[in-house]
């Protein structure tokens, strides 16, 4: 789920397959002393992929990387999905997006 909008304490989240597989899975929680309490919930129409944690883990690590090294974005990218399995790497996002969040990442971290 990512969340779509925020109002008052109220947080609505839709599916991030809503547009590619035209997924109605959406959430409404609440927030009180700071924990997210679930309002209302309406299922998926797709089953879940289990790979999802392991590419975001990848994703993750490749971020972390970005921070603490300054290797080419095309090395810190291959050493990555050099270590993960075929199946989470069919899944990753293309190499042009990694470039593209390697090169902000760095950016943002730069003194004005």
């Amino acid at each position: 789920m990512v969340k779509e909008k925020i109002q008052n304490n109220t947080y609505y989240w839709c599916c991030e397959k809503r547009k590619g597989e035209s997924c109605k899975g959406r959430a409404v929680t609440k927030i009180f002393d700071s924990l997210h309490y679930l309002q209302k919930y309406v299922e998926h129409n797709h089953s879940p992929q289990a790979t999802n944690s392991g590419v975001a883990n990848a994703v993750a690590h490749i971020k972390q990387q970005a921070k603490e090294t300054r290797e080419q974005p095309v090395q810190i990218i291959q050493t990555s999905i050099a270590n993960i399995s075929d199946q989470i790497a069919s899944n990753m996002p293309i190499q042009n997006a990694f470039r593209a969040r390697i090169k902000w990442i760095r950016k943002a971290d730069m003194p004005p």
